[in-house]
């Protein structure tokens, strides 16, 4: 009696497998595709987000000569806007390729930063002379407002800037 028992177990055993196996859809017997069933109701709108950071514009200069003293550029797009409400960040190029923020610091002195801004013209200062330097301006018009409240660009290295406004390196 306890053959036979074991016996029938196995052989629904053996069965299950069969049938487990057998069921696939790649022998090509699959039934065609059903009709398109009706379109549901529309859920409710949801909350409207924050507002974006507006617009940022980027500027770049290249192969500037640099004098002791100030040194002027004119950048039309540094609107009354802008002044008003928005930012300005300025970044020179170092000799190793790298965008670098201003203020330049060598030796412990600034050697190179903003003196003045205004509408059209952002103003530098440098107490050297060089040639061939490059300065990429950004401006920032706008509210800005992080995940967390107001964005601190001075924590943020250049890259960092690029990559969260989308612009070009």
């Amino acid at each position: 009696m306890k053959k036979a028992i074991v016996n029938t177990k196995l052989f629904l055993m053996g069965v299950c497998a069969v049938l487990a196996l057998s069921c696939s859809s790649e022998d090509g017997n699959e039934g065609a595709i059903g009709p398109q069933g009706i379109q549901g109701e529309q859920g409710t709108a949801g909350q409207d987000g924050e507002d974006g950071n507006a617009n940022v514009t980027s500027i770049l200069f290249e192969d500037q000569t640099i004098l002791i003293g100030n040194n002027d550029f004119a950048i039309p797009q540094l609107t009354q806007e802008i002044f008003d409400n928005g930012v300005v960040l300025a970044y020179l190029k170092g000799t190793d390729g790298s965008w670098q923020p201003l203020p330049l610091i060598q030796e412990g002195n600034i050697a190179l930063d903003i003196d003045r801004i205004s509408v059209g013209n952002i103003r530098l200062t440098a107490t050297f002379t060089s040639l061939n330097l490059n300065f990429r301006f950004i401006l920032i018009k706008g509210n800005l407002t992080g995940k967390n409240g107001k964005i601190d660009f001075s924590k943020m290295s250049y890259l960092e800037v690029m990559d969260y406004f989308g612009l070009e390196h």
